[in-house]
């Protein structure tokens, strides 16, 4: 299902997007957010806990949580904050291009990618945290794979690629999605993870369903999805040398791309459904919270480490 959804959201996007050009009011990058998040509502029996901020909360960025509760020393878990961008089209007598005008947002320029970057690194960010990108992308600005990745209804770049490009502001130039076209990953890279079969034969009632044939027909295994954290630094650890080599713009050094031990109490409640009203306050944006049985310690880890890397 959440693969499914990684493939099918993306066009659904581009032609939503591509209805507003003849709009004077265009959606905002909050709108695709929200209809993204609420995409995965219906997902809570994959292990997927979705939590919304009581309060209105500005610039469309949004927290994936990847979190392995059953590990040892208080679980494993990697965190993803994603801001979202969408471009606009400019014409010209010869034609025309499509920019992110306000890639390099802030006070001063730019500050917004710097603040993204900046918290990932902090103490409250925790060292288990990574900044991304989430471009959203019309119909009328699509382009398949020539050699460099494909340009798609959603794609998602490194934020520390775009921070030291666009500090203190920039131009047009380094503002146009064909400038980081290069660095583009699809959403397939973040939400399509295999499902690891973990046991025998079980009642109806495990994580994630999985029916298959066998000498006496139909039966249930119990199975866990195999987005567990490790697996996930894994692949993007993977994407980051496959999508493009580091370039003089990267931040020096690039981002360690590593789980780390101990999930936050607050994310453990929200992993139970116990998030509390205070808490649901103190979000600073929307959550969504990807947990797994699966552990470092299975029988079935190296199988869904094998997986993990396969093109999808």
């Amino acid at each position: 299902m959440l693969c499914d959804l990684a493939h099918t959201f993306p066009p659904w996007v581009a032609k939503l997007l591509e209805r507003d050009r003849s709009l004077r009011r265009n959606f905002r990058e909050e709108t695709i957010t929200d209809l993204l998040m609420a995409s995965m509502v219906g997902l809570k029996g994959y292990g997927i806990t979705v939590d919304f901020p009581d309060e209105t909360k500005t610039g469309g960025d949004m927290e994936w949580v990847f979190a392995a509760p059953h590990e040892i020393n208080g679980g494993r878990y990697l965190r993803l904050i994603l801001q979202a961008k969408r471009p606009r089209y400019v014409k010209l007598k010869s034609g025309g291009y499509w920019l992110y005008q306000h890639l390099d947002h802030g006070t001063p320029p730019g500050q917004q990618a710097q603040t993204l970057v900046v918290q990932a690194k902090s103490p409250s960010g925790g060292k288990a945290t990574l900044p991304l990108y989430i471009l959203y992308h019309p119909t009328s600005a699509l382009d398949p794979f020539n050699g460099e990745p494909a340009i798609e209804g959603v794609n998602v770049v490194f934020a520390d690629k775009v921070a030291p490009v666009v500090k203190g502001g920039c131009g047009s130039k380094e503002k146009r999605v064909t400038y980081w076209r290069k660095h583009f990953m699809p959403l397939s890279d973040i939400l399509c993870w295999p499902t690891v079969v973990t046991g025998p034969p079980v009642p109806p009632a495990a994580e994630v369903a999985e029916f298959v044939v066998g000498p006496a027909g139909w039966m249930t295994v119990q199975s866990a999805a195999g987005f567990h954290p490790d697996l996930v630094a894994r692949r993007l650890r993977q994407r980051r040398q496959f999508v493009s080599a580091e370039t003089p713009e990267t931040l020096s050094p690039p981002p360690v791309i590593e789980p780390a031990d101990g999930i936050p109490t607050e994310i453990l409640r929200g992993i139970y459904g116990e998030t509390s009203e205070a808490e649901r306050k103190e979000l600073k944006r929307p959550r969504v919270i990807f947990s797994t049985n699966l552990r470092r310690g299975d029988p079935f880890f190296g199988q869904a480490a094998e997986r993990v890397l396969t093109p999808t």
